[in-house]
């Protein structure tokens, strides 16, 4: 396995910044409330951007008072108006399929969604054929379930939908439909995705029945007032500092501050911890209905573990970061049941088997993930990011961790989540 190059014999204190699905959220839900709203923690990143100048362009009063902070006055989900230019959401997946939802069931609203030429290439069929099914008129501009997509806003129909995949994104879409619409929705799954929208129904005051944790159904009225959001910062960002902390040598613990903690998405702690990493949660609390903590990560020894398919929605997007732990693992590191990958900003299993084969690791690629045996050195290589944020930070994680000089075809992708991310690792 890979020896660490640098060691942390002091402890230190890091902040990452505000969860990129939250930020994107609280948008979203300002845009259905009626009144003001304050946004706090808000991350500053190309992605929740995007979807904040796009409602901006519909009706929000958006006003910065402050670093990651944002008051924010809606006329009301009645009273958002048709853009007079296309919705560029740029490289945000979160924030074009949770806008068409909200905008199909708002009959006043014809807009048209677009993003960058990685986003247009990625699936909507997922939330078009099911918002269709609910009375929607959204359509593919190019006829090939890709954005552009045009939508035409409708007063949609109760609708009970059983989702094929686990994806917080389809989930969310058609509940944020049903907010718009005044209808009721059931919603099932095979696996728990991530909660956040339901959170927020919640911390709203919104009606949301559970009848198991795959199946709830939520009904109107949602007549929600403005209100303060406290955004925690992103454990998706965390997690690269989390395997950093693992990695490096040393034995002083990495402090990260502020951590949002929600169970939907903290299979990253259970994998690595399952790896032998030790990781400790300290000054727990709740903001916005959201649980908050502190990470304590010592360096560690891991070694190669299972990762279960209950799991794979959870970590979905700490796959890559994931995977460069496990070249720091005894036994080295295997993944499965992770198709949903070739469905990101990049198609995630080929971006990463490719990159780790010009660093010289045997890897075998199969449909639905990737392995490889214990590893004892890597090469220099240039490192291609495929237009994707998450591969470009986890190869730099490595490169940092080992010494290794490795550089990037282009590494701007990295703002649209985490502005700031070479400065903290420049800081080690």
């Amino acid at each position: 396995m890979l020896k660490p190059q640098i060691k942390l014999n002091a402890k230190k204190e890091i902040y990452v910044p505000g969860d990129k699905s939250i930020s994107h959220r609280s948008v979203l839900f300002c845009a259905l409330s009626q009144g003001k709203s304050e946004i706090h923690g808000f991350l500053e990143g190309e992605d929740p951007l995007h979807t904040l100048h796009c409602f901006e362009s519909m009706g929000l009063s958006v006003t910065s008072i402050g670093k990651g902070s944002y008051s924010v006055v809606s006329p009301g989900k009645g009273n958002l108006k048709s853009p007079k230019t296309v919705l560029d959401f740029g490289n945000a997946g979160t924030g074009i399929r949770l806008s068409a939802g909200l905008l199909s069931g708002l009959p006043q609203i014809k807009a048209t969604l677009t993003g960058d030429a990685s986003l247009c290439k990625r699936p909507m069929a997922r939330i078009m054929d099911p918002l269709n099914e609910m009375g929607a008129d959204i359509t593919s501009v190019e006829g090939n379930n890709r954005a552009p997509l045009l939508i035409q806003g409708k007063q949609l129909k109760n609708y009970s939908y059983t989702s094929k995949i686990a994806s917080a994104q389809i989930k969310s879409a058609l509940v944020l439909a049903a907010l718009a619409s005044e209808i009721s929705i059931e919603y099932r799954e095979s696996e728990v995705s991530r909660d956040h929208t339901e959170n927020m129904i919640r911390f709203l005051g919104g009606n949301i029945e559970h009848h198991s944790s795959y199946h709830f159904t939520v009904k109107p009225p949602y007549q929600f007032e403005g209100t303060r959001y406290v955004i925690p910062g992103d454990i998706s960002s965390a997690a690269f500092y989390i395997v950093f902390g693992l990695c490096v040598g040393g034995s002083e613990p990495l402090l990260i501050k502020n951590i949002g903690l929600n169970p939907s998405r903290i299979g990253i702690l259970t994998v690595l911890q399952n790896m032998g990493g030790k990781i400790e949660i300290v000054a727990k609390r709740v903001e916005c209905g959201e649980e908050i903590g502190d990470l304590l990560v010592y360096p560690s020894k891991l070694k190669r573990t299972i990762i279960t398919e209950d799991l794979i929605p959870s970590i979905i997007d700490e796959i890559p970061i994931l995977t460069i732990a496990g070249l720091f693992s005894e036994g080295g590191f295997q993944i499965s049941h992770a198709e949903e990958l070739r469905a990101k900003e990049s198609d995630r299993i080929h971006s990463m088997v490719s990159n780790l084969e010009k660093l010289g690791v045997k890897v075998n690629e199969v449909k639905d993930g990737y392995e490889f045996g214990e590893t004892s050195s890597i090469q220099n290589t240039k490192i291609e990011t495929f237009m994707d944020h998450r591969i470009a930070m986890s190869f730099a994680i490595l490169s940092k961790l080992t010494g290794v000089d490795l550089s990037f075809d282009d590494t701007s992708w990295v703002d649209t989540s985490f502005p700031g991310f070479f400065d903290i690792l420049k800081s080690f």
